[in-house]
């Protein structure tokens, strides 16, 4: 085993092939002290709770979450600014949870990143972490948001997730996304993208104008991409219901975060046409190009500290991502 310093030094020495894992290169008691390096030295531009999202999803999708977990939240739990104990618990994460209990709203940001990811890494491996949060954490920090209870009352609809699903790919792919989807088509997927053409622009109820048009577009295909839309995103990455008085997304108030939850899942898996989308996706929803890099590097190291080697080599980087109009700005 290396310590964290030599992970540090030299993040792929390992000789082992790209995406090959095996056991562990740090004690437990060692990945407390990467952590903390990896938060001071590496995301300290990034906001919170980058530092503990990053490492903890890049390990679970690498099937080292369960050792991971709690040296994560913990080390979150440090980072945290003074006096931020747990209040007396209640029964819901309200809009007001994060001044007022910045730990239990830490813990609801780490549950809905480990919801987000079950559709990237696997139900079963994201269910195992959350099960295993009330090991070490007291019910008062747990607390008990439903950020996906709107899914589940009366009169919520299959349009409800193709609306919200809809907008929120647009925030990742823009004009991209009608190329993918077409291209989908082209291929035959049927099992990611059947959707009957007859859900128009009166049956999702769409108002934005930008909407309307997508929906107007849609209607004169076949198909269009149902997994992504509806299930993906709809359903997982950008839930709805925080609009219409359901609990708050904790993750919803800065949009670089889901690059966070994304970024950390593929990058791991080398999935090279989804890491390039989604590492231009990054820049489009707030991320600098150096950031993205630093990003990347970030989740390498963790792979490396989790033995698994290489994960970069032969990928796409952020300098491959086309210049992009939201950069003219900053």
């Amino acid at each position: 085993m290396r310590d964290v310093a030599e992970v540090y030094r030299s993040p792929t020495a390992l000789n082992v092939a790209p995406g090959c894992t095996h056991m562990s290169v740090l004690p437990v008691a060692g990945v407390r002290l990467f952590l903390r390096r990896l938060a001071q030295k590496d995301l300290g531009f990034a906001p919170s709770p980058s530092a503990t999202l990053l490492p903890l999803l890049t390990a679970a999708t690498l099937g080292k979450g369960c050792e991971w977990l709690q040296p994560c939240v913990e080390v979150g739990f440090e980072l945290l600014p003074p006096n931020s104990a747990s209040s007396a618990p209640r029964p819901a994460l309200l809009a007001g949870d994060e001044p007022r209990s910045p730990r239990r709203f830490l813990v609801a940001q780490v549950k809905e990143a480990i919801t987000k990811s079950a559709i990237l890494i696997g139900v079963p491996r994201s269910i195992e972490l959350a099960v295993k949060l009330g090991d070490f954490l007291d019910e008062e920090d747990l607390g008990k948001p439903f950020v996906r209870q709107t899914l589940e009352e009366e009169g919520a609809s299959v349009a409800d997730l193709g609306q919200n699903g809809l907008a929120g790919l647009r925030t990742v792919y823009k004009e991209n996304l009608d190329d993918i989807f077409a291209n989908f088509s082209k291929l035959g997927l049927e099992d990611i993208r059947e959707l009957p053409a007859s859900f128009s622009q009166k049956t999702y109820g769409w108002q934005d104008a930008s909407l309307r048009s997508i929906s107007s577009q849609l209607t004169h295909r076949s198909h269009v991409g149902f997994m992504s839309q509806y299930i993906t995103y709809g359903t997982f990455l950008t839930p709805s219901g925080s609009d219409r008085g359901g609990h708050l997304d904790p993750l919803a108030s800065d949009p670089r975060l889901l690059s966070i939850v994304t970024l950390s899942t593929l990058v791991p898996q080398r999935t090279e046409r989804e890491i390039l989308w989604h590492l231009r996706g990054a820049i489009r929803r707030g991320w600098t190009r150096a950031e993205v890099e630093r990003l990347q590097s970030s989740i390498e190291k963790v792979a490396a500290a989790c033995g698994v080697e290489d994960i970069g080599k032969g990928m796409p980087r952020v300098s491959d991502v086309e210049p992009q109009p939201e950069e003219k700005n900053r």
